[in-house]
């Protein structure tokens, strides 16, 4: 799919989900079905007439239809974007559209991400549960850049309150603002758009706003925004750590662009590492027994104030005889009168 950076003559600056949300010129192509149709009719002396037959055809109709499709010198952007937009499909009720609600991917196979993060305003981590169905090779590659440590000592290069949290940019590991967002490992990743809405949470990987120009930077939503759907390849949700979403957005930024790209924080906010942790099963196992041991934690805690109140005498523990439960508004001569008929 293609996406517009509005004011912006270079595309390639810009990596990640626009505030302002525009309709995008989206023609889905099987890229592998199309390569192997076409190498299956080259094989013979045939095909390969027809093959170029067809090539020269499709040449003379794109060279026609440069008018229309082509892109204006001056400022990079689609001639003629706003009636474009307005193009309907030729027959709505084909019946060729899928409309089955989209529902999110459970698996507890599901690989996990643990994100640490440092930074002057919060620290702490992100988990984050990939999930490959909806973008089996970019989830595949991340894992792989993760392993690898490709993510260690980036930043969030690019933060906008209510809206996302943009990182892992190896330029932002530099001293220099100004590269920052433009960085990537090696080649783009394929398109793998899905029906998944970018609700709070999402994880999302940048792209440069041309077809297959997905990056190796992500992103994590801290609000809903409809307009990012379907040109975003979603790689999976945040298990844990929203909470730091939250302090991390608050954090100052150079909302104007005066020291490189607009909405970098003054201060980095330093990932300091990218690690698969496991699978979603056995993380969530764990987090419920860290939750259960952190009540009865509690409970002992509240166990011992009430053994320090009452002294440790016996009998002090059974129900009704407890003096924890006697209200403390009481003046000294109730509350002891109460405690000795409770012993």
């Amino acid at each position: 799919m293609v996406a517009f950076d509005i004011g912006n003559s270079n595309p390639s600056e810009t990596v990640g989900p626009e505030r302002i949300s525009l309709s995008s010129l989206a023609f889905p192509v099987d890229i592998e079905r199309m390569r192997g149709t076409l190498s299956q009719r080259l094989s013979t002396p045939e095909g390969l007439r027809t093959g170029v037959a067809g090539i020269a055809l499709g040449a003379l109709l794109l060279s026609g239809m440069g008018g229309l499709v082509g892109c204006d010198r001056n400022t990079g952007l689609q001639k003629d974007h706003a009636s474009i937009k307005r193009i309907e499909p030729a027959n709505p009720d084909s019946g060729t559209e899928d409309n089955t609600p989209f529902e999110w991917p459970s698996d507890p196979s599901h690989p996990v991400l643990e994100i640490k993060i440092s930074s002057p305003v919060a620290s702490g981590s992100i988990l984050i549960e990939l999930m490959p169905e909806l973008a089996p090779g970019s989830v595949v590659h991340v894992v792989e850049l993760a392993e690898d440590g490709f993510y260690d000592g980036t930043t969030f290069h690019r933060v906008i309150p209510d809206f996302m949290l943009q990182g892992g940019d190896p330029n932002s590991r530099d001293r220099d603002p100004t590269n920052d967002g433009a960085g990537q490992a090696g080649r783009p990743i394929q398109d793998e758009f899905s029906k998944a809405p970018f609700l709070r949470g999402v994880v999302g990987m940048g792209n440069k706003g041309r077809q297959n120009s997905t990056s190796t930077q992500f992103f994590i939503m801290q609000a809903d925004n409809g307009g990012l759907d379907g040109r975003y390849n979603t790689v999976g949700r945040v298990l844990d750590g929203l909470d730091l979403v939250d302090q991390l957005a608050a954090i100052k930024t150079d909302r104007t662009g005066r020291w490189g790209p607009k909405d970098r924080p003054i201060e980095n906010i330093i990932i300091e590492s990218v690690r698969p942790i496991g699978q979603v099963g056995a993380i969530l196992a764990a987090m419920e027994l860290e939750a259960d041991a952190a009540k009865i934690a509690l409970a002992s805690g509240d166990a011992a104030n009430t053994n320090r109140l009452t002294g440790g005498r016996p009998g002090s523990g059974k129900a009704g005889s407890n003096s924890a439960n006697v209200p403390a508004s009481l003046g000294g001569t109730d509350r002891e009168r109460l405690e000795a008929e409770a012993r």
